[in-house]
C-alpha cells in the first residue's frame, strides 16, 4: 500500500501527535530496522507536521510503523532524560496487556479467539466499574487492553509509575487466570497473554500501521468488543474511536492499583521487571521462568526461598504431587517466618504478611485438617494448603520462591534439580520429621545454598559431609 499517503491525513496525524505527547517515539521500517533517536536526542513527535518529516528523513529504512513509550516523560531534551535520570524523569505510565496471535498468518481464522480472550478482562473491568478508565487497541494482530495511565493518581505519590502499572497488571492477569487459561486452551494453543509493563516498553500509536499487515491500529471501548470486527482495522477506512482513551476518571483506578500492589509486591529492581512478568501459553497454567539468568554473578537467594524450596522438594520425594509440593513449600516457608516474627505467644495474628504481601490468595469454601509429612496443615477445597485464610498455590511458589532464585542469577530448574539431589541423600525419617528436617536439612544450608547445594561435587562423599556439617 502507499505509506506516504496513509501518513498524509491531518486527521491521523493529529491523533497520533496527540497520544505520543511526552512519549519517546520508535519508527519501525523494513526487515524490522529501528530509529528511536535523532541527532543523539530520544525521537519525539511535537507537532502533526514531525511525522511526514521523520518519514522523508529516515526514508531508508522504509518507515512504516510509529510507537510510543509505554512511559510518559517529563522532559526528552537529551539522551540522559531517559538513561540515568529515567526514575526521576518518569511521570505516568500506561499499563496494558497483550493479548496475541501466537502465528500471524492464521489471522483471518482465529482473531476470534483473541476477541474471546479480551472479553475475558473486558467482562471485569465493566463490573468493576472501571470502565471509564480502560480502552482496547487493536494492534493490528492481537488486542491491548490498555489502562488509562490519568486515571492513576494517589498511588503515584508513594510508587514509581513503573511499578503501578506493573503491580496492576499481574493482579489484573492473576485474579482472571483460570478463565483465561480457558479461552487460550480453547484457542487451540493460538493466544498467548503477556504483561509486557517493563521499562522502555514500546506499543503502537493509534492509526499507526502493523508492522507487516495491512491493518491500522484502533482504539474501542470495552462495550464495543462485542461488535468488533476484524474489517474495523481496514486502513482505506478505519474504524476508531478517539475518544476512547480522552475520556477518563481521574483517580478512578487508585482502589485497584492499591489493591494489586498489596497482592504483588513491589519488584525490587526495574531491570527485573520483565523476568517477572506473567506470560501465559498454552502449554501450562503456571508461569514461565526465564531460560537464562537474570545476573552474572550468582548471589544469596535469601532464606525464605531456600526453606520453601527444600519444603518443597521434601514433599515432592515422599509423596510424587509436584503440584501440591510448591503449595506445601511455600506455606511451610510461609509458617516458619512467621513463627520468627511472631513466636508462639501471638497465635492470634491471622498469618505472616511481610510488607504487606499476601502469598497466594484468600480462600473460599470449607478448610479441612489433615496430617500429612509429619505436619498438621490446613487445605482448601481444591486441595492446597492453606495459611491464616490465605490459599497458596502453585503459581504462587513460581511468583514469589522460583522467581526469587532467577533474580539471584540461579536457573530454577538448576535449583529444584539441585534441591532434590541434596534432599534424596536423608532417610525419610528424617523427612517426615519436622524438627529434624529443620535441624538436619534446611539449618546447615539456609545461608550457604550455593556453596554447599547448589554448587556441590557429585559423588565426594566427604564433600557431602562437609556440606551437611558433620565434620569437624
Amino acid at each position: 500500500m502507499d505509506i506516504t499517503r496513509y501518513y498524509s491525513d491531518p486527521t491521523k496525524l493529529r491523533e497520533i501527535t496527540e497520544y505520543l505527547e511526552g512519549r519517546w517515539i520508535g519508527l519501525e521500517g523494513e526487515n524490522r530496522k529501528w530509529v528511536r533517536w535523532e541527532d543523539d536526542k530520544p525521537l519525539i513527535i511535537n507537532r502533526p507536521g514531525d511525522i511526514p518529516r521523520l518519514f522523508r528523513k529516515y526514508h531508508f529504512i522504509k518507515p512504516r510503523s510509529i510507537y510510543g513509550t509505554i512511559e510518559v516523560f517529563k522532559i526528552l531534551e537529551k539522551k540522559a532524560d531517559v538513561t540515568e535520570k529515567y526514575t526521576e524523569n518518569v511521570v505516568t505510565v500506561t499499563p496494558f496487556i497483550d493479548i496475541d496471535l501466537i502465528d500471524e498468518e492464521s489471522l483471518d481464522k482465529r482473531y476470534v479467539y483473541i476477541v474471546r480472550t479480551a472479553k475475558i478482562i473486558a467482562d471485569y473491568v465493566i463490573e468493576n466499574n472501571i470502565e471509564k478508565c480502560v480502552y482496547l487497541a487493536w494492534s493490528g494482530a492481537g488486542i491491548h487492553v490498555r489502562f488509562n495511565e490519568k486515571c492513576i493518581d494517589e498511588p503515584l505519590k508513594e510508587y514509581h509509575p513503573l511499578d503501578v502499572g506493573f503491580c496492576l497488571i499481574e493482579y489484573v492477569i492473576d485474579i482472571l487466570r483460570p478463565r483465561l487459561i480457558d479461552a487460550i486452551r480453547e484457542s487451540g494453543g493460538t493466544v498467548k497473554i503477556e504483561n509486557l509493563v517493563s521499562m522502555k516498553r514500546v506499543f503502537t500509536a493509534p492509526l499507526s500501521l502493523h508492522r507487516r499487515l495491512d491493518r491500522a491500529v484502533i482504539f474501542f471501548k470495552p462495550r464495543d468488543l462485542e461488535d468488533f470486527k476484524l474489517e474495523w482495522s481496514n486502513p482505506s477506512n478505519p474504524r476508531h474511536d478517539p475518544d476512547s482513551w480522552r475520556f477518563y476518571e481521574k483517580g478512578g483506578l487508585d482502589e485497584l492499583a492499591y489493591k494489586a500492589i498489596r497482592h504483588v509486591g513491589i519488584v525490587r529492581k526495574h531491570g527485573l521487571l520483565e523476568a517477572r512478568a506473567t506470560r501465559i501459553g498454552v502449554e501450562t497454567r503456571e508461569l514461565k521462568t526465564v531460560e537464562k539468568p537474570i545476573s552474572k554473578n550468582v548471589t544469596k537467594p535469601g532464606r525464605f526461598p531456600v526453606m520453601a524450596l527444600l519444603q518443597a522438594a521434601r514433599y515432592y520425594l515422599l509423596t510424587g504431587d509436584l503440584e501440591k509440593a510448591k503449595s506445601f513449600g511455600l506455606n511451610r516457608a510461609i509458617f516458619y517466618a512467621w513463627a520468627k516474627y511472631y513466636g508462639p505467644a501471638k497465635r492470634g495474628v491471622a498469618a505472616y504478611r511481610p510488607r504487606g504481601r499476601i502469598y497466594g490468595i484468600k480462600v473460599t469454601g470449607e478448610l479441612k485438617r489433615v496430617e500429612e509429612v509429619g505436619e498438621k496443615l490446613q487445605i482448601s477445597p481444591r486441595g492446597y494448603f492453606v495459611m491464616g485464610g490465605i490459599e497458596q498455590r502453585p503459581e504462587d511458589f513460581d511468583r514469589y520462591v522460583l522467581r526469587r532464585f532467577e533474580e539471584a542469577g540461579i536457573k530454577a530448574e538448576d535449583a529444584w534439580k539441585a534441591a532434590l539431589e541434596y534432599i534424596e541423600r536423608f532417610p525419610k525419617t528424617v523427612l517426615r520429621d519436622p524438627q529434624l528436617f529443620y535441624k538436619e536439612v534446611y539449618e546447615p544450608v539456609r545461608d550457604r545454598f550455593v556453596e554447599k547445594v547448589l554448587k556441590r561435587k557429585r559423588g565426594d562423599n566427604e564433600g557431602i559431609m562437609r556440606w551437611l556439617g558433620k565434620t569437624k
